[in-house]
């Protein structure tokens, strides 16, 4: 039943918990160790190797796991092509923006953020990076990307990475804690507005994992699965106002799809808590009438 005009929804990992650092590296180890790459004693080519790596997951960030997973299987299976869209978001990313290639179109979308954002041309220099390791694992002779080329059992491959990803991600998990300002902020948002997560998760998990916080008693309702689709939902109750908050590329996809506002949190723990500070203000939620 609403009680405010304003429901405010939150993603889990990344957003309220300080988890992605983490699922960051446990997402290139699993796929690492998935695709049988064996680069001991090059540590230059194994880090190399993890940035790229990094870089395609990025593009599908928030997404469910197996389309990050294809994702990164389709990119580094296809060098070439993956080379000439980095070169353009490093240096032409409008040509992107209007490509008539949704995936194309889709990377100029994921990455809209920093790229409006680049004022000390950081993230430029990140792509320009990434576009330099590309050529020299494209030049090698016995490539580590051949591993993505030749792939026998795309379903036994992704199940390795499944299980090893969920394995990482369990262990990490006992050292994952909500953003220090975040308690906070959403004891203050529930006085004038609903409060929702709307994850990726299954909801019987993410249901679990709220209720070990002490915020769980603010929250109005738990929904994993489809984050568009759940946002839609949320829209269907009845609010005027519908805001997602998210740090994933594929939230504010989720957000923009739905119709609903949206706010960025940036994992990493300095980043984040200071999103945190200033969103009830950035968004207006400080007042809020009842229904």
């Amino acid at each position: 039943m609403l009680k405010f005009n304003t429901a405010v929804c939150f993603d889990w990992d990344g957003t309220i918990i300080d988890s992605m650092n983490d699922k960051f590296e446990n997402f290139i180890s699993a796929i690492i160790k998935a695709f049988e790459i064996n680069l001991t004693g090059d540590d230059i080519l194994l880090s190399d190797l993890r940035k790229l790596i990094d870089f395609c997951h990025k593009e599908y960030g928030g997404e469910l796991r197996v389309y990050q997973f294809d994702n990164v299987v389709n990119s580094l299976s296809h060098p070439q092509d993956l080379l000439r869209v980095v070169r353009l978001l490093a240096d032409k990313p409008q040509q992107l923006k209007n490509s008539s290639y949704i995936r194309e179109r889709h990377l100029y979308i994921n990455f809209l953020e920093e790229l409006e954002g680049d004022t000390n041309s950081d993230f430029s220099a990140w792509v320009s990076g990434i576009e330099n390791i590309l050529e020299i694992f494209m030049n090698m002779e016995a490539s580590p990307l051949d591993n993505f080329r030749y792939l026998p059992d795309r379903k036994k491959s992704f199940d390795v990475f499944d299980r090893e990803y969920t394995d990482l991600n369990t262990e990490s998990s006992q050292g994952w804690k909500p953003f220090a300002e975040a308690e906070k902020v959403l004891k203050e948002l529930s006085v004038s507005n609903d409060l929702f997560i709307v994850s990726s998760l299954l909801t019987p998990l993410l249901s679990e994992e709220v209720k070990k916080h002490s915020f769980a008693d603010k929250i109005n309702s738990c929904i994993g699965g489809d984050k568009g689709e759940n946002l839609n939902y949320v829209k269907t109750l009845g609010y005027r106002r519908v805001v997602f908050v998210g740090d994933m590329p594929a939230d504010r996809i989720a957000a923009v799809k739905s119709g609903s506002e949206y706010y960025r949190i940036h994992p990493g723990k300095d980043p984040g808590n200071h999103d945190w500070k200033i969103m009830i203000k950035q968004l207006n939620l400080s007042v809020n009438e009842k229904v």
